[in-house]
């Protein structure tokens, strides 16, 4: 080989350097950048001046001749002219097997302080779609432990269900009841705590977790004070986490709390870029990025499936709020958390009335199906002449009247359950059917 050619293969394997970027413009949120050649979503370097350290950014839009970043923290140091050094790459995510029972901020570093994780790999934060026809069934019951979900509501493995509910109605202990029953070997809980306050998450990781459900968890955690770049980069860093494990052959719970305020934090990055805003304020790609999130959980072909129960914020008990509209019309069903149920101290406040399983008719037996039927019979019945009932105004023998009552009682104690106790599948099915309403057992 001549001279000449070795030259040009030296010439070939020298990376060409990526071009400095200066900060032209500093507006609220956003940076607005010169520098060529950036892309969406590419990771930059911002040099403080001040300061012998850098900020990182990513870039979020484009405009003319100026790209517009949103750093990761405050940008507390940055100043005109600002040195902008492109990394060539879009966000990835830390993910491991080390991960298990630690406690990650959105960029996997631990906050638990048990030290670091190591080792661990890298992952990207985006992933193209899944072909739909690489999906396998949902033909698997899902155990929750919890007897109204278990018998009435069945959940499938690879299932994406919403947990519907207002502040304060028992979402979070629901929630990390089912990751403490989820004890297989086999299985990962995968916890994202979205806009939580400080306060809530360490009680919701020492007292409601706990170190039984803890260990078996990866829980990761934005807090409501940090940037909403944050806040909606740790949703992607639990997906990410969540599909290691699914090519690891472990079937994985995923948990998110709340999708509200992931919503909330694409709301602030696109109002922020300056996209248009539509119904309540939310702008268009909100309403396209929330799909693409429940997408990628599900049961699949040659991996292990991701089950998402998916906590959906219900402000001010609003369930046409264009969220949970949205979220109701994309997901597989949708477990609502009554309000009026939690007042009267009836734990978890599942309204089975105003809840679905859209895999209910493939997880259930013709039995079971009838025995769901008489207990949604009983159910209605009394809600329908719920206020004449407790008014004494019924025309009917007092005799219909408190068997209502009494069957509307006997419903309610099957489906209360305490915190912290399991009943497995079988037992909960085996329990509904034993009900006796009207003087006659369910079957």
């Amino acid at each position: 080989m001549s001279l000449i050619s070795l030259y040009k293969q030296s010439l070939e394997k020298v990376n060409e350097p990526k071009a400095i970027g200066r900060v032209t413009q500093v507006i609220g949120l956003t940076l607005e950048v010169v520098c060529p050649d950036l892309f969406i979503g590419e990771i930059c370097h911002i040099e403080l001046t001040t300061q012998d350290r850098y900020v990182v950014a990513e870039v979020v839009g484009l405009k003319k001749e100026t790209a517009i970043l949103m750093p990761f923290e405050k940008a507390v140091g940055i100043t005109l002219g600002s040195k902008v050094v492109p990394q060539g790459r879009s966000a990835q995510a830390k993910v491991g097997q080390a991960f298990l029972g630690r406690v990650v901020n959105a960029f996997g570093e631990p906050i638990d302080d048990k030290g670091p994780i190591a080792p661990y790999d890298l992952a990207p934060i985006h992933k193209p779609a899944i072909n739909p026809l690489s999906r396998a069934p949902v033909d698997t019951q899902f155990s929750t432990g919890l007897k109204v979900v278990d018998a009435c509501l069945p959940i499938g493995q690879g299932q994406r269900v919403g947990l519907f509910a207002g502040s304060g109605v028992g979402k979070s202990s629901l929630l990390s009841g089912i990751c403490k029953y989820n004890l297989d070997q086999q299985k990962v809980n995968i916890i994202v705590l979205v806009g939580e306050r400080g306060r809530e998450v360490a009680e919701f990781v020492h007292e409601t977790l706990g170190p039984d459900g803890l260990k078996h968890s990866v829980v990761i955690v934005a807090t409501a004070e940090e940037p909403a770049l944050i806040r909606a980069h740790a949703v992607y860093t639990a997906m990410a986490m969540a599909e290691f494990f699914s090519h690891q052959q472990r079937n994985v719970f995923l948990s998110i709390d709340s999708m509200t305020r992931f919503a909330f934090a694409l709301r602030e990055i696109g109002l922020a870029v300056g996209e248009p805003p539509t119904v309540k304020g939310y702008t268009s790609s909100v309403f396209s990025i929330l799909p693409s999130i429940v997408e990628r959980c599900g049961n699949f072909q040659n991996r292990g499936a991701i089950t998402a129960l998916l906590s959906v914020l219900v402000e001010g008990d609003d369930l046409n709020d264009p969220v949970v509209d949205s979220l109701r019309a994309i997901l597989d069903g949708h477990v609502v958390l009554d309000r009026a149920l939690a007042e009267k101290n009836h734990y978890p406040a599942v309204s089975v009335l105003k809840s679905v399983s859209r895999m209910f008719n493939r997880l259930t037996t013709a039995e079971q199906k009838s025995d769901v039927k008489s207990l949604r019979h009983v159910l209605s019945l009394y809600d329908d002449n719920k206020m004449i009932l407790e008014l004494g105004m019924l025309e009917s023998s007092q005799s219909h009247i408190e068997q209502i009552k009494s069957d509307y009682q006997v419903a309610c104690g099957f489906l209360q359950q305490d915190l912290g106790t399991y009943v497995s599948s079988a037992d909960a099915k085996l329990s509904l059917n034993k009900l006796k309403f009207g003087g006659a057992s369910n079957g």
